[in-house]
């Protein structure tokens, strides 16, 4: 899903949803196999906020489920802040 003008003109704000992989077959060529019959699902928001012209910062955050396939694995959370220059 995307906002675009999101609390200023020329902002977007996306969430976004997204199953990655679910192997059934091949999971010889996989080092976790095809991991303990977890699906790994993934959020994502972030957020385009232009500052001016020529900077804009992009600040995002993953939220990753059921790991490599494993239903056993903990849930990761990653956050970052991106900065672009346009010249």
């Amino acid at each position: 899903l995307g906002f675009p003008d999101l609390g200023k003109k020329g902002a977007l704000g996306v969430l976004s949803f997204v199953v990655p992989h679910q192997y059934l077959s091949g999971r010889q060529f996989l080092l976790s196999g095809n991991g303990d019959g977890g699906t790994q699902y993934e959020l994502e928001a972030s957020y385009f906020y232009p500052v001016n012209r020529n900077l804009a910062i992009v600040p995002s955050f993953y939220a990753i489920f059921n790991p490599n396939n494993f239903d056993s694995n903990p849930t990761v959370f990653v956050g970052n802040v991106r900065t672009q220059f346009s010249f």
